[in-house]
């Protein structure tokens, strides 16, 4: 998913230069300008993207001087020996790594938890779509800075997050290798106040994963578990969009606060945690954070297994 959404957006930073579209706020809109693809100028792109990685292994396999290597590939007449690389010198640097630095660097990949900022700006042009939502948003209808177990992009905790949650991957209860983890996030997160309760986000297409974490997460912590925001319509919010307005307008009305849902949040006397397995535009949570507000919670700490990018 992570890979369609970085292609798609160089395709769309490609168009913007050749002026078919253009980034407006919260997305991208078409400029009406005809456009055709440029078979033979994308073929000289692609041979000089070859070129530039023959050049690399080239300098990687130099026995000459690496710095005149360099300034010649940049056409530099001044070009010559630095006598300082390891090539002009006769020095090789050893390729093996102390096992202390190779242990640390093992610990900080594995070491769990990214902080999440919440959105708070609403996208420019809702009112054209229906929603009522413009400028800094309230306050009061803020969720705090979240957690993440990890980023998507990164190693570490990043592969098994891909798998987790590639698109295909069975809907099974969270396994003990991811709820120890989580804990871990839980317990370095230097909150104002211990949540009062958890509840977890509907989800079409994982909702064991996230189901059983919730409920895991309120056994250890010894907290309620509330339950789930459920959905109005039968199918939810609709595909995602890559323009937040458009992207907020189908979730603006598609989640909803059950009763008795309702009832236990506003009996809270400290922030609930919410519970999902991701954050991508990050729209979903601030929908959630706002009804969940409005519903009474004291204060809302978003808590998801992956976050896209950030």
């Amino acid at each position: 998913m992570d890979l369609s959404r970085g292609r798609l957006e160089s395709m769309l930073k490609v168009l913007d230069v050749d002026g078919a579209v253009r980034r407006v706020g919260g997305g991208w809109t078409a400029t009406g300008q005809p456009w055709h693809y440029d078979a033979e100028r994308y073929e000289r792109v692609a041979a000089e993207r070859a070129r530039e990685q023959e050049a690399m292994l080239a300098y990687q396999a130099t026995d000459g001087c690496r710095m005149e290597y360099l300034r010649r590939q940049l056409d530099d007449p001044a070009a010559g020996p630095c006598g300082r690389c390891d090539n002009c010198t006769g020095t090789r640097e050893t390729a093996e790594v102390p096992e202390a630095s190779a242990t640390a660097a093992r610990e900080r990949l594995l070491r769990p938890g990214v902080t999440v900022e919440p959105r708070r700006m609403w996208p420019t042009g809702m009112k054209a779509l229906g929603v009522d939502a413009a400028g800094k948003i309230p306050g009061e209808l803020i969720a705090e800075p979240g957690r993440a177990l990890g980023r998507l992009t990164d190693i570490g905790w990043g592969n098994q997050l891909r798998t987790l949650l590639a698109e295909g991957a069975p809907d099974e209860p969270v396994t003990e290798p991811v709820v120890a983890a989580v804990i871990k996030v839980l317990a370095a997160w230097d909150w104002a106040r211990r949540p009062a309760g958890v509840l977890t986000l509907p989800s079409r297409t994982r909702p064991r994963l996230i189901t059983s974490l919730g409920h895991q997460l309120a056994s250890v912590g010894r907290l309620p578990y509330l339950g789930a925001l459920a959905y109005a319509g039968e199918d939810g919010p609709g595909p995602r969009r890559h323009n937040s307005a458009q992207r907020l307008s189908s979730l603006w009305h598609a989640l909803e606060v059950p009763d008795d849902v309702r009832d236990a949040v506003g009996g809270l006397d400290g922030p609930v945690l919410v519970v999902d397995d991701r954050i991508e535009t990050g729209w979903t949570m601030t929908v959630a954070a706002r009804l969940l507000r409005q519903a009474g919670a004291p204060a809302v700490l978003p808590l998801v297994l992956a976050v896209t990018a950030g």
